[in-house]
């Protein structure tokens, strides 16, 4: 039988996989999968007059990376933002001098956004207030996004159109700032605030659009084939765009689109649930993933009732949805470990593996229960400086659980993938693998190093660990016979034993069942 495709003169990434190992060096591909793996010698019997040859000359093959959480609708608009992270805004002046510019390619009264403001890297070391930024754009809404998504600057017209005022007050659920000394409002809110959210108006759809296909560049330059959007509020709205974005092209990887929790329902009177697909996609380009139980982001309350988790997680399973549990913290950790047990004794299993997100600490006295709870823990590595400063956990702490326990979790046989929860941080796979084997922060000190990994297991959990948390890993994930032809090309990767050694590492050339979507 001919190959559509031949890559030869490779080092391939298998499941026996061992550093300098190079037994495979040949990849046939047929009709969008996975031929042969093995023996360049077998090239004569694969090769016809159609096959397309492509010599890597001795590149590494990978699986093709599978992002398990995040949001590449929110990158996709993120990116149509002004940049606060690029080098060009260092201060609050160049931050102003950054909006100015793009006001000026704006229509006068359109919103102007900004985001990944972190003003740690701001010579001021905070965020900018409403009058900073009303030099920018008097006369134009602005909004200022800081880098974690937990707060927000706007000037005194974005202020004005959002209703508030110097008599506003705060909420649990969204709190308005003031100046110390004066008391007036600054413009930094904080929060789920919904007078915000309801104010700023969505993008343009040919924003949108141009938005997607910058995203869709950036995860096929980075080798990512297939994520998982797990933003928890996806509505069966959100079902329908991305059924159109795939249809028009405008996202190449594969997509698993969470639900809501709220949005069970809506979902199930339309007969759909964990798995289902559309029929204007191929199957194994789009289909319904799990459902987000976030209720701590859903009701603005950060210590939902287990109560209301059990009934929302019951619900779920009931109506056939694969249970995703938001776990931020410790108490998170507990009631969603709480609703499964719960779940099992009610005598409701079989279930679909739980998943829980993020999970970025966990006890050792609690590792044998979340064991057995046959939760896959869906971790974010490039979280990890980000954690560190917010959480001042630089140094391990014995008071304190260590920082995403990679390596306990794997030692306690703990099922585990790697995301990476973008926009709030890169969505490229290689600094993520880089963040969990060298357990470093921004400033270069180490982060709870005991629990880092080897390059090689970081690369599982960003390909099958993946596919696993998707339910996908007997399609994907490795490279074997039969499975989708997912691939990427990587050189410099040298052993794939240190961090040095992905650092070093560039994805060179990306395939999608078996079709080169990008290559440098």
């Amino acid at each position: 039988m001919n190959a559509d495709l031949i890559l030869f003169n490779l080092v391939a990434f298998t499941p026996e996989w061992m550093p300098g190992r190079r037994a495979n060096d040949l990849i046939a591909v047929r009709d969008g999968r996975i031929l042969y793996v093995g023996d360049q010698f077998a090239r004569a019997a694969l090769a016809g007059p159609q096959t397309r040859l492509v010599d890597c000359q001795g590149r590494t093959v990978i699986p093709g990376f599978n992002d398990a959480h995040c949001h590449p609708v929110a990158l996709a608009m993120t990116t149509r933002y002004v940049d606060c992270a690029s080098p060009a805004v260092s201060d609050i002046a160049g931050l102003i001098d950054a909006i100015r510019s793009r006001a000026a390619d704006t229509g006068y009264g359109h919103w102007l956004r900004a985001a990944n403001c972190d003003p740690t890297r701001l010579a001021e070391q905070r965020l900018p207030t409403r009058w900073e930024l009303d030099q920018a754009a008097p006369g134009q809404p602005v909004i200022v996004v800081e880098r974690a998504g937990q707060y927000c600057v706007l000037n005194s017209r974005a202020l004005a159109l959002c209703g508030i005022d110097e008599s506003a007050v705060s909420s649990d659920a969204g709190i308005v700032h003031r100046e110390h000394t004066s008391g007036r409002l600054n413009g930094v809110v904080s929060g789920n605030h919904a007078q915000v959210a309801q104010a700023i108006p969505p993008l343009a759809s040919d924003e949108i659009e141009a938005g997607l296909r910058t995203a869709n560049r950036i995860f096929l330059e980075c080798g990512i084939t297939s994520l998982q959007d797990t933003s928890w509020s996806n509505t069966p709205a959100h079902w329908h765009a991305m059924v159109d974005y795939k249809r028009r092209g405008l996202i190449s990887p594969r997509i698993s689109l969470f639900t809501g929790a709220d949005s069970v329902d809506a979902f199930a009177e339309l007969g759909m649930r964990t798995g289902s697909t559309h029929p204007d996609c191929p199957p194994e380009e789009l289909r319904l993933g799990a459902a987000k139980i976030a209720l701590d982001e859903s009701t603005g309350d950060p210590e939902p009732a287990q109560e209301l988790i059990d009934a929302t997680a019951l619900t779920a399973h009931r109506a056939g949805f694969q249970l995703a549990f938001h776990v931020p913290d410790l108490t998170l950790l507990d009631r969603s470990l709480n609703t499964l047990a719960w779940l099992d004794q009610a005598g409701l299993a079989p279930r679909l593996r739980p998943r829980f997100e993020h999970c970025p600490a966990c006890p050792t006295g609690w590792l044998d229960r979340v064991a057995q709870s046959g939760a896959i823990v869906v971790a974010q590595p490039g979280l990890l400086p980000l954690a560190a400063q917010a959480l001042n956990a630089r140094e391990p702490d014995p008071a304190h659980p260590a920082l995403f326990p990679f390596r306990s979790f794997l030692r306690h046989r703990i099922p585990l993938a790697f995301g990476s929860d973008a926009p709030l941080v890169s969505c490229v796979p290689l600094e993520g693998l880089k963040a969990a084997v060298s357990r470093r922060d921004g400033a270069g000190r180490g982060v709870a190093v005991d629990e880092a990994i080897t390059a090689a297991d970081a690369l599982r959990l960003y390909t099958r660990g993946g596919a696993c948390a998707a339910g996908d890993e007997n399609a994907t994930g490795t490279i074997e016979a039969g499975r989708r032809a997912d691939l990427v090309l990587v050189e410099g990767a040298g052993e794939w034993a240190t961090a040095d050694d992905l650092a070093r590492a560039q994805v060179v050339m990306t395939l999608i069942g078996g079709k080169i979507v990008w290559a440098r």
